[in-house]
């Protein structure tokens, strides 16, 4: 989720993994609705509301439903290097590639027409995009010193930019849970001897105009690699780290304090963690760089794996009232129970 609708986020989550507290869902319950296994990964899903959906490929596809994910189109392929992709409505949106292009949309994705010579600076990559409103806010990327924050008062018309390389050494996602409050979440700066940053989340309470640092992992190389607003004080992020345990880190007062959760210890090392959802405060879902998911039913501190067929889980996305996600077999989704979705 990369926006919070404050009134609707305690709906539901992000797929991730299907078992719930007081049911006895599997990973069976997770319905694969479009079988197209991507060439690499797929990176980002939008679904500004059920019916109308896009997600893309690192190959450089954009994919569309119009019905919920019944159905699905190509709308594109060939932008190599896709990475995100945000729809404000279901007919205007922007897609951005880890190479610097940035695309938008004003007919459905009919037509992605790039626009990135209208930005006030050369841009590195387009890790993530969000918006509230006609506000749309770009970062990115997680590499190369790409520390670009770009920002548009009027979807999309004039753009502002700024560096963050005060702050931060790579980024990945952002997300605003209102015109003034919103999260990046990326590697922090490099430390002495060279060592690389660590996953750190940034914040502001002023639409963007100023940033300031509120979490900052000590478990060597990493980022904070996706976040999801579960309500206007309860935040989760993922953490991608090297060193073998998964973990996720929390807030429940918006964002200025923050705890670290273990998901699991003794993994490979590398990346690990990617993707993460929350369907309310305590039920949750992580995916990655590992076939399955992880779940947890009390708010992070404890978490069982899940065993679906998939893996490479990069986003989750609200899609309605279900849940929807997309790993190396396709797109999946999940409907809660009733006794959860109410």
């Amino acid at each position: 989720m990369k926006t919070l609708d404050v009134a609707t986020a305690l709906l539901v989550a992000l797929s991730g993994g299907g078992l719930h507290a007081q049911d006895s869902t599997s990973a069976l319950d997770w319905t694969l609705i479009y079988a197209r296994p991507a060439t690499g990964k797929y990176e980002d899903i939008s679904f500004p509301d059920p019916t109308h959906g896009w997600v893309v490929t690192a190959r450089g596809d954009i994919l569309n439903t119009a019905d919920g994910g019944a159905t699905w189109t190509s709308q594109a392929s060939g932008l190599s290097g896709l990475r995100s992709i945000d729809l404000v409505d279901r007919m205007h949106g922007f897609a951005g590639t880890l190479t610097g292009k940035l695309y938008a949309t004003s007919d459905g994705g009919a037509v992605w027409t790039e626009i990135t010579a209208s930005l006030p600076k050369a841009a590195k990559g387009f890790c993530g995009i969000t918006h509230v409103g006609n506000r749309i806010h770009i970062v990115g990327r997680y590499t190369g010193g790409a520390t670009d924050y770009f920002y548009s008062p009027d979807g999309g018309k004039t753009w502002q930019a700024s560096d963050l390389a005060d702050l931060a050494s790579g980024l990945v996602d952002v997300s605003f849970l209102n015109e003034n409050v919103g999260f990046i979440g990326g590697m922090g700066k490099t430390k002495a001897q060279g060592q690389p940053g660590s996953a750190t989340i940034l914040k502001t309470t002023d639409g963007g105009r100023h940033w300031h640092t509120v979490f900052e992992h000590d478990g060597g190389r990493g980022f904070a690699w996706k976040l999801f607003p579960v309500s206007a004080k309860i935040i989760y992020a993922a953490l991608q780290s090297q060193d073998g345990v998964y973990r996720v880190a929390k807030t429940t007062d918006a964002g200025d304090h923050w705890e670290t959760l273990i998901v699991a210890t003794g993994r490979p090392p590398g990346p690990a963690i990617q993707g993460i959802g929350f369907a309310d405060a305590n039920t949750g879902w992580v995916g990655g760089f590992f076939k399955g998911m992880y779940m947890t039913t009390d708010g992070g501190h404890t978490w069982s794996f899940v065993p679906v067929a998939d893996g490479v889980i990069n986003r989750f996305e609200r899609m309605g009232n279900t849940l929807v996600t997309a790993g190396t077999r396709g797109v999946l989704r999940y409907d809660p129970p009733r006794e959860h979705a109410r």
